[in-house]
This record gives structure tokens, C-alpha cells and sequence, in this order.
């Protein structure tokens, strides 16, 4: 699925981008408890260069992951569960081969970066389990977070709690396609709670990013290539990647103003970013 060339370099691009400075008052994804749907169980992941503090075990069911970023780098919250009695140290091994990843790795959403004192968040349902928290951002030296220890076993249990069985309800829901994202209506300016499905055959990531004033996707696309000059737009949320038929949410502020979607996951059959199969679109908020 992924070769680790691709992912570090799509991630790097994120990287650039989320350095840039944000305007909170504008466009801000939003990480608190208080965004949380009440239903899901809360759990606060605090990320720091190069770890985790994190629960060991969370109860099977809706789970709204907030990510609390205490380094100094970029980092986000990779959910991946570990099939086959598969363990963090058979993970670690299976990232140094360039190849697909093996298929008992099923990536399952999480929040999507956050700069260095912020937060994100995202809400996933999670079965009984064996899990891993990942960061696989890379530092300058094109080192990925995972590979300098920012990975961390869980447990998802089956005992019984009061969470959920099912996502929050969402006001908008984005559809992931081959090579497209539908939308069930426009954002408008105002708090979100944004429902990711991933409807294509393979998997797919939700970036959403506010464009400079002037600039198109298509300008981000191009920049993104050599990632020279000021880049012309920043990321504002997401979900990360989600297997087919996945589904995640996550919860945002939106200004008015030019945004757009873009997937960076490789392709599955040539390997190019899904935007260069053209998933990238701009959209108006407000």
C-alpha cells in the first residue's frame, strides 16, 4: 500500500505547510473535549519529540482521539490496528521494507497533524483489538517519528462502558473516492462536526487546507512538488488515512474564505499521489 519513500515525502509536504504561522481567529481545527460528541469516550494523547503518553487500554466503541502536541516539531496521531497477533516490534520491522504494507496493518483514521502547541482531534470507532499509536511525520533530517520511537502499543478491551457504538452525528459528511471528494453540501462559516468515509477501493486521507488569497489547489499541487517558496495555503484539519470503507470524524472551526481538499496517500497501482490522479478541489466557505 504505502512505500516509505512516498509516505515520508507526502508527509513532509504536510509538514512544510503546518509550519507555516496559523490564524487562529480565522481557521483553526479544534482539539477539545468540549467538541467531542458527549456519546464518545475522550482520550488525550500527548505528543512530545519523540513519544507518546497515552492510554494502554481504551474500551471498544467510539473514541475521539485528542492530540495535544507538547514538542517541538509537527506531530499527529496515526490509529493502526495489528492483525495476526502482530506486534509494535513486527510494525517496526515491516518499515524498513519499501514494499507494500504487509495486510494485517489496517489503518483506522486518527487526527491529522498539529503544530507545536495546538491540538487536533478525530473520532473513530474501535473494535476489540491490539492497536498502535504512530506518528509517522519526519523530522528535518527525513528520519520518520516512528522510527525514533514514537510508537505505542494499546489495547482496545470488550468490557463493557457507556461509549458509544457509533460516530457523532455530523452536520456534513465528505465522501473519499477514486479520485475525488463529494461533499453532502457546502461548508459554511462556523463550527463543524465533518463526517470522512472513505467509498473508494482503496485507501484515502482528508486534508483540508485554507488557500493564500489568489491561490488555487492546483498552485498548492505544484508547490508541493518542490516545496520551494512560500506555500500557498495551510492545513486547517482531517482525518488521516482510512482503509476502504473506513469512516472517522473530526471537528472544526472554518472562517470564510478559499479552501480545498487534497489526498497525498500514494496510489495502489502506480504509486503517484492520488492529486496527481486529480484528487484535489477547491471549494468557498461563506
Amino acid at each position: 500500500m504505502y512505500q516509505g519513500a512516498h509516505l515520508s515525502a507526502a508527509l513532509a509536504m504536510v509538514t512544510v505547510l503546518a509550519g507555516c504561522s496559523t490564524d487562529r481567529s480565522n481557521a483553526r481545527a479544534t482539539g477539545t473535549a468540549e467538541l467531542a460528541a458527549a456519546a464518545a469516550e475522550s482520550v488525550t494523547v500527548k505528543a512530545t519529540d519523540f513519544a507518546f503518553e497515552a492510554p494502554e487500554k481504551i474500551a471498544a466503541g467510539a473514541v475521539t482521539i485528542v492530540m495535544e502536541n507538547h514538542g517541538k516539531e509537527l506531530h499527529q496521531v496515526q490509529l493502526v490496528r495489528l492483525e495476526e497477533g502482530k506486534t509494535v516490534e513486527d510494525f517496526a520491522a515491516a518499515m524498513k521494507s519499501h514494499g507494500p504494507s504487509p495486510s494485517w496493518v489496517k489503518w483506522v483514521g486518527g487526527p491529522n497533524a498539529a503544530v507545536p502547541g495546538q491540538q487536533s482531534n478525530a473520532t473513530s470507532v474501535l473494535e476489540p483489538g491490539q492497536y498502535a499509536y504512530l506518528c509517522l511525520i519526519p523530522s528535518p533530517d527525513g528520519k520518520l517519528h516512528v522510527t525514533k520511537g514514537m510508537v505505542r502499543p494499546f489495547e482496545v478491551t470488550a468490557e463493557s462502558s457507556a461509549t458509544a457504538a457509533e460516530l457523532p452525528a455530523a452536520d456534513v459528511t465528505i465522501k473519499l473516492v477514486d479520485y475525488d471528494f463529494k461533499p453532502s453540501q457546502p461548508l459554511a462559516p462556523g463550527r463543524h462536526t465533518i463526517m470522512v468515509e472513505n467509498a473508494g477501493p482503496q485507501p484515502h486521507e482528508l486534508v483540508v487546507i485554507r488557500l493564500a488569497p489568489g491561490k488555487k489547489v492546483e498552485d498548492f499541487a505544484k508547490w508541493a512538488e518542490s516545496l520551494k517558496g512560500p506555500p500557498p495555503a495551510q492545513p486547517v484539519g482531517g482525518v488521516v488515512v482510512l482503509e476502504k470503507g473506513g469512516r472517522g470524524t473530526f471537528t472544526v472551526d472554518l472562517a470564510p474564505g478559499d479552501y480545498a481538499y487534497i489526498c497525498f496517500v500514494p496510489d495502489t497501482k502506480d504509486g503517484k499521489y492520488h492529486f496527481h490522479h486529480g484528487m484535489m478541489k477547491n471549494f468557498k466557505v461563506g
